[in-house]
């Protein structure tokens, strides 16, 4: 009896070592952030959203509808924004807060800025953003102009502080001595709430929803038409009751009276990402939104204070010991029975944990179930059970999308995977069936089944092959990237020859394929790019993906698309193809051009890449194209349509003959040889 009770004091004394080293761990901090944020995703949809928060989105239908009805083209005017202001103007909105930073003379003239500022000054309740970064122990502004900035009634801070996993969870009141875009809106309104629940760790907590649909964001075009609308019925002399905006489907500002308004960019390549405990790709105008909504509807999350948490802590080793030790528990000698009361607990800890959250208490989780887990795991299992565990869980989180070495190498190297994400270069790649959607309409579900399995089999095995990660698959699309979790330094070169492989089978299938699918001929677009992109495992404690986020990824992903502007199915970026060639790539590059993807104003240099074989056999075509393609850039349209006409058979060529035509038809002003396109 006295040796099994020194036996029992000795496992709990060092369950409680363990548990202090354990909380001072990253590992830890950042398993209880993740349960954090599933809490958080939980409780979304329960909890409200302000009504006195009016949101206006600048979306992919904005830029079309002004590209089409206006003639604006990327960045708009920004009368466009002193238009909407004098429609919020009319609403009497408490504040208007732009999520945006004019920090240069608009490319339209001193007047276009002129226009803006003088709608700031009639509104009088317009807060412009500044963002501000820490260099050498001071603080460097960027802000809006002086004109603008004179205009305006508040400048307010955008900068952001996120946790060390980069997940934004708090959001402050002020940051450097400015009031933060969310406070700013009580400022220049009067409005000062009466209470402010801060973190212990600073900020305040935000109570997120689910996504910026819960505020119900309007369309900037239709904040544009409704206020064209009113200003020509105000000529007119029309009245302007309810059925004058139901009748032409327009808003009445009085929607948005006593609002605290936002506007921000929504639209693909425009609007920043930031990691949120909802997304790992929210919208950054969201998190300001999200922090004002915490603090009108008062929904505060409080921190138990250290006693609690300490006292929960010990009675999850205390759980632990009776349900661990024979000692205790003698009728209960089975693991199995053990581990069910043990488990049952923790759910039931877990439960009441979720509970007070729903209720503004944040209760400590990882701790005490760590608790309850290792006490009772020094009673049951060896070391080597734990060891096993962990290779067991590599092995399965990640045998869906890892080839079979780069799981052996994590389950040697664990440490390679840095949980949470991680700055890595990598190349992304994206591919997609032509036609797909006409396929698909021709098929029943489970021929469409068939079809799809053979083709996202063959396509997996390969990438797999080349040491490539599945990132996720959505519907006929894949897309994967090279360089993680593993460092592969000759990333780019494994996924070249990887979409190239792909070509290739794709078309040894095709065959097969038809027979399948009514003759529909396979063909697939592939898009590849190299650069820095977030890399890591996204989502909650319960359901997670490794993936990848970033402007590296989008430019992947639109790469893909461009492909149809030039008749070619594998694309890349100069950046991939200097990566292949200087890890001992041996395939060939034609170049295609220069082109700038929606939302971006730089041009990228694009490749087809090849067999040296395939470009040899085609020297002579090749030649003249490159000579076309040089007089194109030049701006010799009329030169380089004839040499792409004589060239007819190159289905890249015969897209340049309808490019130069358009271009000769509608000369553009400071061409700089670079093709923008219109669509993804």
């Amino acid at each position: 009896m006295k040796k099994k009770i020194i036996q029992a004091a000795s496992a709990f004394a060092l369950s409680a070592v363990f548990l202090v080293v354990l909380g001072h761990s990253r590992m830890i901090t950042w398993l209880e952030n993740k349960i954090y944020d599933n809490r958080i995703e939980v409780t979304a949809p329960f909890c409200r959203a302000s009504d006195k928060i009016g949101v206006i989105l600048l979306d992919q239908d904005s830029l079309n509808w002004a590209q089409k009805e206006m003639g604006w083209s990327w960045p708009w005017p920004r009368e466009a924004y002193g238009v909407m202001l004098d429609y919020f103007t009319r609403a009497s909105a408490s504040s208007v807060a732009f999520d945006m930073i004019y920090s240069e003379p608009s490319i339209y003239g001193k007047q276009d800025d002129e226009a803006f500022a003088q709608a700031l000054k009639r509104n009088g309740r317009a807060i412009l953003a500044m963002h501000t970064k820490e260099m050498e122990n001071q603080n460097q502004d960027t802000g809006p102009i002086q004109e603008l900035a004179s205009a305006c009634a508040y400048i307010a801070d955008i900068t952001g502080t996120a946790d060390s996993d980069g997940v934004y969870r708090r959001g402050a009141c002020n940051n450097f001595d400015k009031s933060t875009l969310s406070y700013a809106g009580f400022l220049v309104s009067g409005e000062l709430p009466s209470e402010l629940v801060f973190s212990d760790k600073g900020g305040i907590n935000i109570r997120y929803l689910e996504g910026l649909e819960r505020f119900v964001p309007y369309k900037a075009m239709i904040i544009l038409q409704s206020e064209y609308e009113i200003r020509k019925a105000e000529k007119q002399g029309l009245t302007l009751d309810e059925s004058f905006f139901e009748e032409k489907g327009l808003l009445s500002p009085e929607q948005f009276k006593d609002n605290f308004v936002f506007f921000g960019l929504y639209a693909p390549g425009l609007f920043d990402i930031c990691a949120t405990p909802i997304s790992a790709s929210y919208q950054g105008v969201g998190v300001h939104i999200s922090l004002l909504n915490t603090i009108l509807e008062e929904s505060w999350l409080f921190e138990v204070s250290s006693a609690v948490s300490i006292f929960l802590v010990v009675c999850g080793i205390l759980l632990g010991f009776i349900f661990g030790s024979s000692f205790v528990l003698k009728k209960f000698n089975s693991i199995m029975v053990k581990s069910v009361f043990a488990g049952f607990i923790l759910i039931l800890y877990i439960v009441a944990a979720y509970a007070a959250f729903y209720k503004g208490y944040i209760l400590p989780v990882t701790m005490p179930v760590a608790g309850l887990l290792i006490s009772f795991i020094i009673f049951v299992f060896e070391d080597y059970i734990i060891e096993g565990r962990q290779k067991k869980y590599l092995k399965t989180a990640f045998s869906q999308y890892l080839s079979p070495a780069v799981i052996n190498d994590l389950i040697q190297n664990p440490d390679l995977l840095q949980l949470g994400g991680e700055e890595r270069e990598i190349t992304a790649y994206f591919s997609d069936i032509q036609g797909f959607t006409t396929i698909s309409e021709s098929l029943t579900p489970a021929e469409l089944t068939v079809v799809l399995n053979k083709y996202l089999s063959a396509m997996t095995d390969i990438i797999l092959a080349h040491g490539g990660t599945i990132d996720k698959y959505e519907g006929d699309a894949i897309i994967a990237f090279w360089g993680a979790p593993v460092v592969q330094k000759d990333h780019a070169r494994r996924a070249v020859e990887a979409a190239l492989e792909c070509q290739r089978k794709l078309e040894e299938m095709n065959p097969e394929l038809q027979a399948l699918s009514g003759g529909k001929v396979f063909k697939q677009r592939i898009g590849l790019n190299t650069g820095f992109a977030v890399v890591g495992n996204m989502g909650s404690v319960q359901r997670f993906d490794y993936t990848m986020m970033g402007d590296t990824v989008n430019l992947a992903s639109r790469l893909e698309g461009i492909n149809k502007q030039f008749g070619t199915y594998t694309m890349c970026s100069k950046a991939t193809m200097e990566s292949a060639l200087n890890n001992q790539c041996d395939k060939a590059f034609r170049k295609i051009g220069n082109i700038a993807v929606v939302g971006k104003k730089t041009g990228v240099q694009v490749f087809v890449p090849m067999e040296k074989s395939h470009m040899e056999s085609e020297t002579l075509l090749l030649q003249e194209f490159e000579k076309g393609l040089n007089l194109f850039e030049k701006g010799d349209f009329e030169e380089a349509r004839k040499v792409f006409e004589a060239n007819s058979q190159d289905a890249p060529s015969k897209k340049y003959v309808d490019k130069c035509t358009a271009l000769i038809n509608n000369p553009p002003e400071n061409w700089d040889g670079v093709i923008r396109a219109t669509e993804k």
